[in-house]
């Protein structure tokens, strides 16, 4: 299943199923604040969804029913993030063979992360704020893993069983303020401004997003691209990471982000000035059977208010 979270007013918080790339069907849903997550729990998830889905069908079918019940255009409604408040996202930090090559660092004994803040989240075709001290703003398509339930030191053969999905992730990085801190041997303010950490459009659930370890990547901005690449390359595998990270204990709702791929504009040469988002630049994020998430960066002039 491909699943997202919508509103069509400000503060609903509403869910669908994808019929196609372009509409979706929406689901009866809990009054939760995750309901993909809550949704996935119920045993009868993917009947209910085959169900809106058939019902769907039935209607586009219909040449004399013009305004199909329930179903939407993915284009006219506020998609949110998929999840809406996880405890903890963590990112790792060169953990794609191609891309510590381009910075010239050496593979990492351990997976190497930091953390992002929830209130950084936004989804798909939310802006994503220039703020006025930064200086140098970067890009990083990376795949996020989305906790499913609660574990503790789970073994690398079981971790998959946790994870209810995956989805898109750009890991924005304001690099001056980034390697400023790292100068300290520390990670925070770089990574987290407000709506550094678009996501989306959807959840894809495992049994079709494919081998999580060997999906096509891509970021374009402008329509050029700028990274391409496959999770092959990933140092550390998706279970590794699940593994290794549950020895914090994972709650669902937690997002786990593989890394990102050679091709950010810091380590451009011989200038990476070209390379460096500006306002007004698209971005679309793109990792194989996930969709594509798209986003434009607009300067800030004032306090950012975070996604539902």
């Amino acid at each position: 299943m491909r699943l997202l979270r919508f509103q069509q007013k400000l503060s609903e918080n509403r869910m669908g199923v994808m019929i196609d790339s372009a509409r979706f069907a929406e689901l009866a849903s809990s009054k939760g604040s995750e309901l993909i997550l809550d949704f996935l729990r119920d045993p009868k998830c993917e009947a209910k969804a085959n169900q809106a889905l058939e019902a769907a069908k039935k209607q586009l079918a219909d040449p004399g029913d013009r305004s199909p019940k329930g179903v939407f255009d993915l284009d006219k409604v506020t998609v949110l993030p998929p999840i809406s408040r996880p405890t903890k996202i963590i990112c790792m930090g060169g953990n794609f063979s191609d891309h510590l090559q381009e910075g010239s660092t050496s593979l990492p004994p351990f997976p190497i992360s930091f953390l992002k803040s929830p209130t950084s989240l936004v989804g798909h075709r939310a802006p994503v704020f220039y703020p006025r001290r930064v200086k140098l703003l970067d890009y990083e398509v990376e795949l996020a893993a989305v906790i499913g339930k609660r574990c503790k030191d789970v073994s690398r053969k079981n971790a998959l069983e946790h994870v209810a999905g995956f989805s898109v992730f750009n890991d924005i990085s304001a690099r001056d303020i980034q390697f400023a801190e790292m100068k300290r041997g520390f990670c925070n303010l770089g990574k987290n401004f407000a709506s550094f950490a678009p996501m989306g459009p959807f959840l894809v659930t495992p049994d079709q997003a494919g081998n999580p370890d060997n999906l096509g990547m891509e970021l374009r901005v402008n329509g050029q691209t700028r990274q391409f690449s496959s999770t092959k390359n990933m140092v550390f595998k998706i279970r590794q990471l699940v593994e290794f990270f549950s020895c914090m204990t994972l709650e669902p709702g937690d997002i786990i982000t593989s890394g990102t791929p050679s091709g950010v504009a810091i380590y451009r040469k011989p200038d990476k000035t070209p390379f460096l988002l500006q306002p007004g630049d698209m971005i679309e994020s793109k990792i194989e059977n996930l969709g594509r998430l798209q986003n434009t960066v607009v300067a800030e002039t004032s306090p950012v208010k975070p996604a539902l």
